[in-house]
């Protein structure tokens, strides 16, 4: 089968052709331990092959505990799917315009419950017609009626759209992202939006390079800092000398700082994610002492290495995705090799740099070539999909699956933001939730409404400081993994 080029594309710039063959692998340093990994769902099975197949991008969680994503069918169009804890599928939206779409990089939930995301072709404007992409709203009470588009880059050339990444929600309930450029277009080495719910569309600043010192093809997701501001990485640019790639700091009204410049050839293009201790961590695409590819922590403006990649004493190589913080304090993703391999894995790193390959035995009965991060579930489990694999009836049916991974952490609460002002609500997600008695932020008591059994929003109270938030259900007390950064 034609399949889309996974991830590495996705997370560096959206440039998925669909005529690419997806290549991965992953490996590790330390030997597996016993981890529980549960495929929970076959794309592409009940009548369902042209509108709910090859799953892609970024899983969104629902207020309803639900999951929220994408997939790119193989009649060349994308389409949206929820999908329960338990495996239980809905095909919700799919495209059925003359032209081929491409939405690639996933969901993301906004502050009023919809769904929000980027396509790079969509219908007449796509690049083959000189169009750009797209910004969309998903609304799934209305079904197929629920997908809006909210703003449509200009067109600019035939060679290929400006390839806009996966969304991040503001605090002020907008959402910021980054386009990875072209070199025919308008801001050819990228730049940094804000786009409103009603698709008002700001661009913050336009990367100029490494004749200008600064940073070159935005990829992958931002990440919204406990200080209110954006992280995010460039796959090239920095320092004149150094084309390597760039970690930035971007500020809500579009100041960039950037905080390290990388050598030739590493190329960070999955973001950062911020741990639970403010330090921010992220992967290389490439560089480190073999060339395949790095773990890194980032403290202010200076980088330690945590990991380097090496094939030859694992099976890992080449990460492409973000990290997910678990309730650990650790770190874990997919990670996949671009030469063609056969090696896959799902893994763990810790703060203090020890490496743990967790999973191995993907194939094409269980799910075969990650195509999403790992989402970690209130409930404590992580959800990813993948590209291809599945079976039905006993027979190979190779269009992705919805699997689940336990590794043995306890539930908690997700908050909707790292970051609040007091006498502000804030959402809150987990599992329990009904029957709540108290919401306490840092052992101060606040006002709460349960919204279901998944969600419920808080107002943060009067003497609240930065701490921890937690949430006394009937079956115990939740806690959120990172501390909650109270402004007064």
């Amino acid at each position: 089968m034609n399949c889309i080029r996974f991830q590495v594309k996705t997370f560096r710039m959206a440039a998925i052709a669909l005529t690419m063959l997806a290549l991965f692998s992953a490996g590790a340093v330390c030997p597996a331990q016993a981890q529980t990994y549960t495929p929970l769902y076959d794309f592409g099975v009940g009548g369902n092959y042209e509108v709910n197949s090859f799953p892609i991008g970024q899983l969104a969680l629902g207020r309803d505990g639900n999951f929220y994503g994408t997939v790119q069918n193989p009649n060349g169009h994308s389409g949206i799917y929820e999908m329960t804890p338990e495996g239980v599928a809905t095909v919700l939206w799919a495209d059925t315009s003359p032209s081929a779409t491409q939405c690639l990089t996933g969901l993301t939930l906004g502050s009023d419950g919809l769904f929000y995301g980027t396509c790079q072709q969509w219908g007449g404007n796509n690049y083959q017609s000189g169009g750009s992409g797209v910004v969309f709203k998903y609304d799934p009470s209305q079904g197929q009626s629920g997908f809006t588009v909210l703003y449509s880059w200009p067109e600019c050339n035939t060679d290929g759209p400006l390839y806009p990444n996966a969304l991040t929600l503001g605090t002020d309930g907008n959402f910021y992202g980054s386009t990875s450029g072209n070199t025919f277009c308008p801001n050819p080495k990228g730049t940094v939006f804000k786009v409103t719910p009603t698709g008002t569309f700001t661009t913050l600043r336009a990367f100029q390079g490494t004749s200008s010192k600064d940073g070159d093809t935005p990829s992958g997701p931002l990440t919204l800092g406990a200080n209110g501001n954006f992280y995010g990485t460039t796959e090239l640019g920095g320092n004149i000398g150094q084309n390597g790639g760039t970690l930035y700091e971007v500020t809500p009204k579009g100041k960039v700082t950037l905080l390290y410049s990388f050598a030739n050839t590493y190329e960070p293009a999955a973001g950062m994610t911020q741990g639970a201790d403010g330090k921010f961590y992220g992967t290389t695409w490439e560089g480190g002492t073999y060339g395949q590819g790095t773990i890194f922590q980032l403290a202010g403006k200076k980088i330690k290495i945590l990991h380097n990649f090496d094939q030859s004493v694992g099976n890992t190589a080449y990460p492409s995705f973000p990290l997910t913080l678990g309730t650990d304090g650790n770190f874990y993703s997919p990670s996949n090799d671009n030469s063609g391999g056969s090696y896959q894995s799902l893994f763990e790193i810790t703060a203090k740099e020890v490496y743990t390959d967790l999973f191995d035995n993907f194939s094409s009965a269980n799910g075969w070539i990650p195509s999403s991060p790992m989402l970690l579930d209130p409930n404590g489990t992580f959800y990813g999909t993948t590209l291809q694999g599945g079976v039905y009836n006993g027979q190979s049916v190779d269009h992705g699956v919805f699997y689940s991974f336990s590794t043995g952490l306890t539930p908690y609460i997700i908050l909707q933001f790292p970051r609040g002002t007091i006498g502000t609500s804030i959402g809150i997600f987990g599992v329990g939730l009904t029957g709540t008695t108290a919401v306490s932020f840092d052992g101060v008591d606040g006002d709460f409404t349960v919204e279901s059994d998944t969600y419920l929003t808080a107002t943060i109270p009067a003497g609240a400081k930065t701490g921890y938030v937690t949430v006394s259900t009937p079956s115990g007390t939740l806690k959120s993994a990172v501390k909650l950064t109270v402004v007064n």
